[in-house]
């Protein structure tokens, strides 16, 4: 795809964007939505359902015979493999935090293309801004449809910052700052953490459980746009976002000067 051709999705879904983030400001500072729990546990709200119909309603009509997959749309969630264009969309990243009234909830949107992660958008509806990355330019903060600014201050490998991960047992973490010698944080979030490194507090983040591609497609094609690796795993074996599943076993993103054995260590380890 293009320049051009990523270029004008984002211009025509930005203010959609604005759309859904006046929808869910309201809906936030009103408490006008209802709370009830997922089967794993988590929590969903009427407010995710509303905003993953309007998701789905604008990219299928806009974008006809492209797979489109939402974590609140269970039907979507069958797709044909090795589909060319696949859009993974969280409406809301961060449930939890946008029924208890905190503005650390984001609108996930991304795009792979021949499964690689392509076209990532990260939109914080309480600050009305868009994190925004594709192939052809540097990762950008936008404040407006006009204003932005390119990220620069990513981190690198050398500068020695502590790793985030998911789903390791204490025995993992500690073989991991052995082999890293890296301090190690636990984590139990996705996205946030994955672009971590653009403001600092990290040098990269693994998971070592299953997660799921509306989590991670968006922020992972933010951070290859910043300059750094992502993979998805799925029993050992590398994979693409379009291989018919929903969910990967592993994941990790780190800088691009990141040492050969870490990543070794990293895609092999036993979880």
């Amino acid at each position: 795809m293009t320049e051009k051709e990523f270029n004008t999705r984002f211009r025509w879904l930005y203010p959609h964007l604005e759309e859904a983030g006046r929808k869910l400001r309201m809906q936030q500072h009103n408490r006008s939505f209802q709370v009830s729990i997922k089967d794993d546990g988590s929590k969903v709200t009427d407010s995710d359902r509303q905003m993953s119909d309007f998701w789905m309603d604008l990219l299928e009509k806009a974008f006809p015979g492209e797979t489109v997959v939402s974590e609140e749309d269970t039907t979507s969630h069958s797709y044909p493999r090795n589909s060319s264009t696949a859009w993974y969309i969280d409406p809301i990243d961060g449930t939890s935090k946008f029924v208890d009234g905190s503005p650390n909830y984001f609108v996930l949107i991304g795009l792979c293309v021949d499964g690689k992660p392509s076209f990532g958008v990260l939109y914080q509806p309480e600050r009305n801004c868009v994190l925004y990355g594709n192939p052809h330019i540097r990762a950008r903060l936008y404040t407006s449809p006009k204003e932005f600014r390119e990220i620069h201050n990513t981190i690198s490998w050398r500068h020695q910052m502590p790793l985030v991960v998911k789903g390791a047992q204490p025995v993992l973490r500690d073989r991991l700052e052995s082999i890293t010698h890296l301090p190690v944080r636990r984590t139990s979030n996705s996205a946030h953490n994955i672009i971590g490194p653009l403001n600092g507090p990290s040098s990269g983040f693994v998971s070592f459980r299953r997660t799921a591609y509306w989590d991670i497609a968006a922020p992972a094609a933010i951070m290859e746009s910043a300059g750094f690796q992502t993979r998805i795993l799925n029993h050992g074996e590398p994979t693409r976002y379009n291989d018919g599943n929903v969910y990967c076993n592993r994941f990790y993103c780190l800088p691009s000067d990141t040492p050969e054995e870490v990543i070794e260590y990293v895609m092999t380890v036993p979880g």
